[in-house]
């Protein structure tokens, strides 16, 4: 499963080419409620383009923040506790629970060439203690997603670093160009996350979703 050319920026309103697990769409805009100001916010896709991916959606909570139960129409969250990541800066660990992974598989990306995407990561998080709901993109050798395979990370976006510091106001261009020739998997993930150490998983860290946002996937030259 290569990166579908037909379907780069969601353009067929679905996930055609694409492995989505979790509580994931494919959507024309995303309202929401900035946490910060109240303001209900609507966000478009990028350029011209007409629909992009909701990885995650913190609308599908209670008036607590607890997620709805799963259902026929809701799917279960993604489980995200094998993810956690150290901040470079203050050094502190992340530790995921659940939220929300789209894969693609089979991806080559010569030498010379780049892979290049745009996201928005939307924490709701961010003023709870012990918690830091977080996004990645990794990118894995080989046919199977895991630890000891994995070849590259960039941190997306961490709630401790503040809403509007995650550039919740605007698309973020991404590139990544592998040092030799690359086939794996890549992954885009957002999870609720904890610095408790050992995590505590409940119904409370469980809570208050965050979102990311992707458009445009695609292989360009480096």
């Amino acid at each position: 499963m290569a990166i579908p050319s037909t379907n780069q920026s969601f353009r067929q309103g679905d996930f055609t080419g694409f492995h989505p697990m979790g509580r994931c769409m494919v959507v024309e805009n995303f309202s929401f409620t900035n946490p910060e100001t109240g303001q209900t916010e609507i966000i478009r896709p990028f350029g011209r383009g007409k629909c992009f991916a909701l990885l995650d959606d913190p609308t599908l909570v209670d008036d607590d923040g607890a997620r709805l139960p799963s259902s026929g129409i809701i799917p279960v969250p993604a489980d995200t506790s094998a993810y956690q990541f150290d901040d470079d800066f203050s050094g502190q660990t992340t530790f995921g629970i659940d939220g929300a992974i789209l894969e693609v598989t089979d991806v080559s990306i010569p030498r010379g060439k780049k892979l290049f995407f745009r996201s928005r990561f939307l924490p709701f998080d961010s003023s709870a203690a012990g918690m830091n709901d977080f996004a990645l993109f990794d990118t894995y050798e080989g046919n199977q997603a895991t630890p000891d395979t994995l070849q590259h990370r960039e941190i997306l976006g961490q709630a401790n670093d503040g809403f509007a510091a995650n550039g919740h106001g605007k698309w973020e261009k991404h590139t990544w160009a592998p040092a030799s020739d690359f086939n794996g998997v890549l992954r885009w993930v957002v999870s609720n996350g904890t610095t408790q150490n050992p995590p505590v998983i409940s119904n409370t860290t469980r809570a208050r979703p965050s979102a990311l946002l992707i458009d445009i996937i695609k292989i360009v030259s480096a």
